[in-house]
């Protein structure tokens, strides 16, 4: 016996929510790079300077993201209330960036904005354990997307608008993005970690069968979303164990030309394709409505115990080995010494 299915969403609604997750996570994105990923404009960085040109830009999205949200919440509760004013804050805090060039600045705007992401998830009251659970997995699964589909929005449009204004002899700017490359791949396998354990609770939760993923409307849009999601993480893996390594060979040859290449053009091509991904990925979350198990006629999970916690302890633990196996570095066997004359 199958349960009623929800109402495909508007258009209208599924602009409504990509705009409001991009309002959340350019910010983040913008922030991340400008105070701790690229190299400080003090000194040189052109990265930092592009990104701070961009802020103006990503004030506008975040504002029309408030905008839309206003338009479509019914009740203006007071938590909803809370996260339009912390979105406009971040909104101006990007404004401000555009001619301040403090490191500490940005930081605070990601940080406005994370807070912003996870107050819908914030309970006025305690209700249960499993609530408090499925609210806490949430917050950490919308924080992960947010910081990973940030970086890869904000660093593809810097890495597009960077292009045009630089050439091959400039080699700073190879130097910048290399630097950004590296640091962006450790923040983006945290994110990656944190929705693996995340969304796997949160499926467990609303799925509960194969047939459900397959024969229910939110089971199906969990399986596109997953398939984007597996799609980006095989980009991942690329930048990891392709791209960064030679990234770091050419930079161990001194050969600027080839790493301006594939540092400052390669590279920003690949993760717009990943950025457009991501997108696609937000474009799907509005499908998600009410959950496979009900709508298949089968009863709710299990509540959170100590079983369910156990594992859950697991999966972090194999999520966190996998990581750590991701992050080791390829070693490059040494040339064999030629004979003294």
């Amino acid at each position: 016996m199958s349960g009623p299915t929800p109402p495909a969403p508007a258009a209208i609604d599924v602009a409504t929510q990509v705009v409001y997750y991009l309002s959340l996570s350019i910010p983040v994105g913008i922030g991340l790079t400008a105070g701790a990923l690229a190299i400080p404009e003090s000194r040189g960085g052109r990265v930092a300077q592009q990104v701070r040109i961009l802020a103006v830009p990503a004030a506008v999205v975040v504002l029309l993201g408030v905008a839309l949200q206003f338009r479509a919440t019914a009740h203006l509760s007071v938590m909803t209330l809370a996260q339009l004013l912390a979105l406009m804050l971040a909104a101006c805090g990007l404004v401000a960036l555009r001619w301040n060039q403090s490191r500490t600045l940005p930081l605070g705007v990601a940080a406005v904005a994370a807070v912003a992401a996870v107050i819908p998830e914030i309970p006025l009251q305690f209700v249960n354990l499993t609530r408090v659970v499925s609210n806490a997995l949430t917050a950490v699964h919308v924080l992960g997307a947010i910081t990973w589909v940030g970086g890869l929005v904000v660093l593809s449009a810097t890495g597009i608008a960077l292009r045009r204004n630089t050439t091959r002899d400039d080699e700073g700017v190879a130097a910048d993005w290399a630097r950004i490359w590296e640091r962006f791949s450790l923040i983006a396998m945290v994110a990656v970690g944190a929705l693996v354990v995340s969304g796997s609770w949160l499926a467990w939760s609303h799925v509960g069968t194969l047939d459900q993923l397959l024969t229910t409307a939110y089971g199906r849009a969990l399986a596109v979303k997953l398939v984007l999601v597996v799609l980006l993480l095989c980009a991942g893996t690329y930048n990891v164990r392709v791209l960064l390594p030679r990234i770091r060979a050419l930079q161990s040859s001194g050969e600027p030309h080839g790493l301006f290449h594939l540092a400052a053009q390669h590279f920003p091509a690949v993760v717009l394709a990943e950025a457009l991904v991501a997108i696609c990925v937000l474009t799907v979350v509005p499908f998600l409505r009410g959950s496979a198990r009900a709508q298949a006629g089968s009863p709710a999970a299990v509540s959170f115990d100590l079983g369910t916690f156990g594992v859950g302890a697991v999966l972090i633990a194999a999520v966190a080995g996998a990581m750590w196996v991701g992050s080791r570095r390829p070693v490059t066997p040494l040339a064999p010494s030629m004979p003294a004359p």
